[in-house]
């Protein structure tokens, strides 16, 4: 089917293939200098930091507004009509009337895994009747631990209009903890004690005593903030023997930032400080997470093509945009495919391409892991591809994290290949 067998399911298959492969690409200081020039060159990515500390009037109200109402009829998850009257409740609750002429900015943190949505409501909506794969209000998710500049509150004081540092949209106010200051927030995130989950998903050991902080999930990418020192001998009534004592942010009752410890279990796939970058731990960071499920925006438990790219370089301290189409205008060395190329022509850019490199096409997104035979492969996490059937191509659902072949069919019945774009070295 992809022109895949069992060994290259493993890293191994195709690190072996790959000449210096621990050897480190950006050191810690170039990763930040690259951070720096994402953020000075594109749009969609910001420093929380020197955030401007208000917004004006008109200025919040076209950020709000530069999520539109679909034009066309959408169903909801039992495959109804959505009436305009729905539409007309949520625009109410965006709240635009308690916008003021100049509206200070607020600081707060991801006490846990949530989504960024294009609207105030957790209600799905969707283009096709019965297909619930892509809720068009799911913007992206958002990871426990992020921080998040507060722009404006729902009219049920239900969701926040944040800027997270690459996406701005409506995330629920629980899930949000509120800080007094600027400097209580980044005091915290600057910390230079830290975890880097580098598994696919990691918990806190369970607490009974504090629901807040117990068997907490966090994903891969995901910075956890450690405790120097020996500070306590137990959390929980649990030894610390044997963890991580981390310190995390709650959301007391007046929806404020406090901080609680927890722990991790040192045998958890965590890693202290980011990973080397190289190429081997790009490959074995990607393979982590084969077989995992796809989520539209991070839906279903999930990730999308572009997302998962995003947590994997993550674990290197690189933060990439969300969204393909602004990662694929990165910094980095990039190689661009030009239209009218045959396939060999664009099977032989790969001779130059150095695994671990981000392959781009229209709204996907991919990793190149390689040649099989000649053949570029990849590593992505994708809707599905074409398959014929007598004279036309149905598409066939894998909505998975896969190793392909380049060669695979897309639902038209074009090879992946012929649809690139360009591909990206992050260096």
């Amino acid at each position: 089917m992809f022109e895949v067998f069992e060994d290259m399911l493993s890293p191994e298959y195709w690190i072996r293939k790959i000449d210096n492969t621990d050897k480190v690409i950006m050191t810690q200081q170039e990763i930040e200098n690259f951070n720096r020039k994402i953020i000075n060159e594109v749009v969609t990515v910001y420093d929380l930091e020197t955030y401007k500390k208000s917004l004006k009037k008109d200025e919040l109200i076209k950020l709000i507004k530069s999520y539109e109402m679909p034009k066309k009829p959408m169903y909801d998850k039992y495959g109804n009509l959505i009436e305009e009257d729905f539409y007309d409740d949520v625009i109410k609750n965006t709240n635009l009337e308690g916008i003021k002429d100049v509206n200070p900015v607020r600081y707060g943190i991801a006490i846990r895994n949530t989504s960024i949505r294009s609207f105030p409501t957790k209600e799905a909506v969707f283009d096709k009747q019965g297909d619930i794969e892509f809720d068009r209000f799911q913007e992206t998710g958002c990871q426990a631990l992020e921080p998040v500049v507060i722009l404006h509150e729902s009219k049920d004081r239900k969701w926040l209009f944040i800027q997270m540092y690459n996406y701005r949209g409506w995330i629920k106010a629980e899930d949000i903890a509120i800080a007094k200051d600027k400097k209580e927030l980044f005091d915290y995130i600057n910390s230079l004690s830290f975890l880097v989950v580098t598994g696919n998903y990691i918990k806190t050991q369970s607490n009974p005593f504090d629901k807040n902080v117990s068997k907490l999930e966090f994903t891969m990418g995901t910075k956890i903030y450690l405790e120097e020192g020996n500070v306590l001998h137990q959390v929980g009534n649990q030894s610390v023997i044997g963890h991580y004592l981390i310190k995390l942010p709650i959301r007391n009752e007046e929806r404020n930032l406090e901080f609680r410890y927890a722990l991790i279990s040192k045998k958890e796939d965590v890693n202290v400080g980011y990973l080397p970058y190289t190429r081997e731990n790009i490959l074995k960071q990607a393979f982590k997470l084969i077989g995992d499920r796809y989520g539209w925006g991070d839906s279903l438990g999930g990730r999308d093509c572009s997302s998962y790219i995003m947590y994997i370089f993550k674990t290197f301290g690189i933060r990439l945009p969300r969204n393909a189409d602004e990662q694929e205008i990165s910094k980095g060395k990039s190689y661009r495919f030009i239209e009218g190329m045959s396939i060999k022509e664009r099977i032989k850019v790969f001779d130059n391409v150095k695994p671990g490199a981000l392959v781009y096409m229209p709204r996907h997104a991919m990793i190149y892991i390689g040649k099989e035979k000649g053949v570029p492969y990849m590593i992505h996490d994708f809707h599905g591809y074409g398959e014929k059937k007598e004279d036309k191509y149905e598409f066939v659902p894998v909505n998975e994290v896969m190793v392909t072949s380049s060669l695979l069919l897309t639902a038209s019945g074009v090879p992946f290949i012929e649809k690139f774009t360009s591909v990206l070295e992050i260096e």
